[in-house]
């Protein structure tokens, strides 16, 4: 059995074929190239979204930083300035406590030696007294 090309089925299958060609180009292939053609422009545009918004979020985490820097620094600065108003405070009430404590040494002491003087005084006084004293006692013995 010899197989013998038809010219006539060979013409219908290559008309077919091309009219299947043009249909699948108009309604299948074109829509899909353009529907690839629109997801790849939304690709880049997304793309260039993110793009922007990591040099946003990288310009906002240096502005940040920035911030924390500069009340870090602040803190830093009140801190200190607190602790040397704290030291001087200090310092003023040691000196008006050394100051207090050295009045009431003087006082002390200008009493005692009054009291010495007074003790001197009155010995002075009673040394009438106590001679007269002694000298009985010795005449008694």
């Amino acid at each position: 059995m010899e197989i013998i090309p038809n010219p006539n089925i060979m013409l219908l299958v290559f008309v077919v074929f091309l009219i299947t060609m043009l249909l699948l180009n108009k309604f299948v292939f074109q829509p899909l190239i353009f529907f690839m053609d629109q997801r790849d422009q939304k690709v880049i545009k997304d793309l260039q979204l993110v793009s922007q918004d990591d040099t946003e979020l990288a310009r906002i985490e240096k502005e940040i930083q920035d911030v924390l820097g500069k009340a870090k620094a602040e803190a830093y600065a009140i801190k200190e300035a607190q602790i040397e108003q704290a030291k001087d405070d200090a310092n003023k009430e040691i000196e008006r406590i050394q100051i207090e404590n050295r009045e009431k040494m003087e006082a002390f002491m200008t009493s005692i030696y009054d009291r010495k003087e007074q003790m001197k005084n009155e010995l002075k006084e009673s040394l009438g007294d106590i001679e007269s004293l002694l000298m009985a006692k010795i005449k008694n013995l």
